[in-house]
């Protein structure tokens, strides 16, 4: 059960019985409310969640475009 909302950070808390968790929503997390698209609004205390289709874990990084791998100058036999 959600247990908080932060609708400015964009992020709710579920308590469960061993740990809380906090999860944060961005412009790619897909919200349902039943069988229609939700909002950040639509969370709210003691609501249910039900899927987490989604969870990226680790540090924020940036993305650096890959060089193109390079020609071999050497003829192959």
């Amino acid at each position: 059960m959600v247990s908080a909302i932060d609708q400015k950070s964009k992020t709710f808390t579920i308590s469960g019985k061993e740990a809380t968790r906090v999860f944060k929503v961005t412009d790619k997390t897909s919200i349902m409310k039943g069988e229609a698209a939700g909002t950040m609004k639509d969370i709210a205390d003691n609501e249910e969640v039900l899927e987490a289709k989604f969870v990226k874990l680790g540090p924020m990084e940036k993305k650096t475009a890959s060089p193109a791998p390079k020609a071999s100058a050497t003829p192959k036999s």
